[in-house]
């Protein structure tokens, strides 16, 4: 008897811990640097570039002939950086820029105007962000 509460608590510790470590590892409190594939009006795909959060992402977004791997959706919001480095409608850039993932999208800005073109053969795994432009790296 005295046996199974131990597996029991054994269990149940378990069950919590592994909880907390899925948490941290889907919303990353840091800045994440990522790269811009593809992006029409506010909608874009993003490849992480730091192998620390690759599983966040997706692998077999197709561009061009070209796959990638470590990829999601998300929506910018109507701020964009000032230094030009994501502007969807400039065409990809390849210069890396950081966002922070958040858990919700943020209240969106009813001034905010935008068409509602998405990026074709997006990857189904959406991701909300924030641009980030001071890191601690």
């Amino acid at each position: 008897m005295k046996k199974s509460y131990s597996v029991l608590l054994m269990a149940f510790c378990l069950a919590f811990l592994s909880a907390c470590e899925k948490n941290e590892e889907t919303h990353p409190e840091g800045c994440v640097q990522v790269r811009l594939l593809d992006a029409i009006c506010r909608s874009a795909v993003l490849q992480i570039t730091d192998p620390a959060y690759y599983h966040l992402g997706v692998n077999g977004y197709v561009k061009d002939g070209v796959t990638y791997d470590h990829v999601f959706t998300t929506i910018f919001p109507c701020t964009l950086p000032s230094d030009n480095s994501a502007r969807p409608n400039m065409g990809v850039a390849d210069k890396p820029f950081y966002i922070q993932i958040l858990e919700q999208p943020e209240a969106s800005d009813p001034n905010c105007v935008s068409c509602m073109a998405v990026v074709a053969n997006a990857p189904n795994k959406t991701i909300p962000v924030k641009f980030s432009e001071k890191c601690n790296y």
